[in-house]
């Protein structure tokens, strides 16, 4: 489930929470199960940020200018193809 249908079960569930006077329906309360859903959809909500989190850091070692010289430049700009 995605953000998208972290943020559907969130609107669903506030609905059903907030808006809906039912109290229940045969066996089941509908303000109950718009909390449930909005719970749903807060914790999907919340793993989907904390898995875009980087799992280590992406820092490319930095190179002393002398070293550079010897080994050459990685990419230097040629400017605008002839």
């Amino acid at each position: 489930m995605g953000i998208a249908g972290s943020l559907l079960f969130i609107a669903v569930g506030a609905v059903l929470a907030f808006a809906v006077q039912i109290d229940s329906v045969g066996v089941l309360n509908i303000n109950m199960i718009g909390w449930i859903l909005l719970v749903i959809g807060l914790v999907a909500l919340g793993l989907q940020f904390v898995s875009w989190r980087p799992r280590r850091p992406t820092l490319s070692p930095r190179v002393p200018p002398e070293e550079e010289e010897e080994r050459g430049p990685r990419f230097r700009d040629a400017g605008p193809p002839p």
